[in-house]
Formats: C-alpha cells, structure tokens, sequence
C-alpha cells in the first residue's frame, strides 16, 4: 500500500542571524538542551513544512545562511520574498528594531499568510504590541511568540497534569533567572504565566538601581504579581545565585519544582501522614521526561500547523508576549513610585523598553562574531 504523501506547508524566515540560522553551533553537547533551536533548523526537522525563502538585508548573512543550508531562495527585501513565494508560515527573526513594521506588513500586506513565528521581545512599546495584535487578529493570522519554555516538554508535561489535577488548584509561582526584564525576561515571566489561567492584576517591584530606570533602557529587576483569580507570582531576574533558573508551581495539594531552566523537575504532593507527623506532607516523586521529546522550536512548529487547521491560538499568543512587556514596565514604574502597586493594564500605552539585545549589539550578533573571528585570525 503506497504511503499518502505529508501536507506541505510553506514557511519563510526574516532575519538570518544567531537566532535563525547559527544559534546551534553554540551549544555544547552536554549542556542538556534538545536541537535543533534555532528557526531554520526547526523547519528542516518538520516534514510537513517546506522553506521556500531565506531574507536579510546583510549580504554576508544570506551568503552564510546560504553555504549552511543549501538554500539559493534568498532576498534582500522581504516583502518582494512574500510576494514572490507566498509562504503560510513565516518566522520573523530580527532584533526589536524592525520586528513590528515587519510583522505589521506581514499581516496587513496579501501575501497569503496564516501564521507568523515571532521572537522576543515582541515589541518595545506598549502601543506597538496592541498594534500588532489588532493587526493579527483582524486578519486571522495565528501569531506564536518564541517565549520558547512555552513550548518546552517539561513545561508542558507539567501544565498538562495541573489541568489533570495533580497539585490541585494553582496558588502560586515563582522563577529565578538574572536577566534583564525585556530581553530574557520575557522568558522568565512568560513561564510563570502559562499556569496562572489569568491576565494579571497589580503588579509591585523594583529596579537594581535607580540608576537603571532613569530613560527606558532594558534593566534587571524583581517583581511580585497578583492575577485577576487570585493566584500571586513573584519573579527575580536580579543576581540569583543557587536560584539560578529555578522555578516553583505551588499548589493546593502540591507543586513543581525546576531546575537547571527546567532541565530537572520534580513533583511533590500532600500525602497522608506517617507516625510522628502532624498533618500530610508533600512526599516527592520522579519527574519523568517526555516520551518522545522534541525541541521547542519543532514543537512551536507543529503548535502552529495545528493553530493553521483548528484556529486555535498558539501556547504563546501576542497578548502573552504584551503581558510580559507590561509586567516588566509596571515593575519599573513601581520602583519610580517608590514600590507601590501599579494596576494593570497600564493607562499610558506609549511607555515602552528599550531591549538589552538591542542597547548591546547593534549589529547583529552573528555579523559581530564574525568580523571578531576575522579579525582575531
């Protein structure tokens, strides 16, 4: 009996950097995160989808994008590669600077796209992520935010058995990870938010300094959050020490712990009590891994072509990835105010960030390591 062949679907990818294109040559073999990351690698891992366009204004990344992944389709402007291959996915993978005109084009412009895979942080300002969200939604454009724990096999393993009633009902959340709050803070708080089941509230923090919350730079900072159902969050993206990337999921009737950014998780829940207790006490049990676990770029992937068939929202939606961003400022405008609650969401959608990706790397990142390696050579 002949196989029937796989639905393709077209994908294209804006921006041929580190986080496209290169991102995996970093990695160490035992550092325990699963590859491919980056975006084209992903695409090339999922038979359902077929590249039929690579776009960057930098020569030198489409000549490398080109010698890494046999790929001739290659453009300098996008919008002639959209018109020209008409892809239904398309990963936008430039820093800050340009990602809302692009995904804006994206969604207004008649290219036939149904899904665009954007990386963090969405948008720099408040006013922007509203933008683009109108924009998305009003012409049917599923829009996954590449907050990428969204779609990591622990992460999810652990969501689904809270919605399967395993720690009962969500009380609190923590997460630990020294970052700035709009660069890889979008990681960090997103993480917590995928098992709140609610916008949040009020939010009430403070800066490192300060210093660092004088103009709009990205800074690092710690943060306490209150969701509309009552579930309360905290986050420290200031020096973490041994709390480095470790995250708590507090239930009524037990939580989950992660550490190692979610490399090593356990579950522990309420148990009766033995002779010489009080009360129950938590008793901790394996984490099992995923049976077949992938990595979280192939999943978001396959989130997407089920979002394309169902239109279904994607596990890191646009208003997630504005949640995060208004999260981070209102962290910031509690620290001016001098550690007093801000109530969400925020009246003044122009306040915004500066991302730290963009302050600290004005080329971009893989042109920078390249022209360093030349030249050190």
């Amino acid at each position: 009996m002949r196989e029937r062949p796989l639905p393709v679907t077209r994908a294209a990818v804006i921006g041929l950097g580190r986080v496209a294109s290169t991102w995996d040559e970093e990695r160490h073999k035992y550092d325990g995160w699963p590859l491919p990351h980056a975006h084209i690698g992903c695409m090339a891992e999922v038979p359902e989808i077929e590249i039929v366009g690579l776009c960057d204004t930098w020569p030198e990344q489409r000549e490398a994008a080109r010698i890494k992944w046999g790929i001739d389709a290659l453009f300098s402007d996008y919008r002639e590669m959209l018109e020209r291959t008409r892809p239904q996915i398309v990963s936008v993978c430039t820093s800050m600077k340009p990602r809302k005109d692009i995904i804006l084009e994206i969604a207004n412009g008649d290219y036939g796209v149904k899904a665009i895979w954007a990386e963090k942080p969405l948008t720099y300002s408040l006013a922007d992520a509203d933008e683009i969200i109108e924009a998305v939604r009003g012409n049917n454009i599923t829009l996954a935010v590449n907050c990428t724990h969204r779609w990591r096999d622990s992460f999810m393993q652990a969501r689904e058995m809270i919605d399967a009633g395993y720690i009962g009902d969500v009380v609190h959340v923590s997460g630990n990870l020294a970052c700035d709050l709009s660069q890889n803070g979008s990681h960090l708080i997103t993480r917590l938010t995928m098992f709140t089941d609610a916008p949040v509230a009020w939010v009430a923090g403070e800066a490192v300094s300060d210093e660092a919350v004088r103009g709009d730079d990205d800074f690092a900072g710690n943060g306490y959050f209150v969701c509309q159902n009552g579930v309360r969050g905290e986050f420290r993206g200031m020096r973490t020490g041994g709390l480095e990337m470790t995250y708590d999921i507090t239930g009524t009737e037990g939580m989950f712990r992660f550490t190692e950014d979610g490399l090593v998780g356990d579950l522990w829940v309420l148990d009766k009590a033995i002779p010489g207790q009080r009360r129950a006490a938590p008793v901790r049990h394996m984490f099992r891994p995923a049976q077949k676990p992938r990595a979280t770029g192939v999943h978001a992937l396959y989130d997407l072509l089920h979002c394309i068939e169902t239109g279904e929202d994607s596990r890191c939606p646009g208003e997630d990835a504005r949640e995060a961003l208004e999260i981070a400022i209102a962290v910031r405008e509690s620290h001016r105010q001098g550690g007093g609650r801000v109530d969400l969401p925020i009246e003044d959608r122009s306040l915004g960030i500066v991302s730290r990706e963009v302050l600290n790397h004005p080329l971009p990142r893989a042109i920078e390591t390249a022209r360093e390696a030349a030249g050190s050579g």
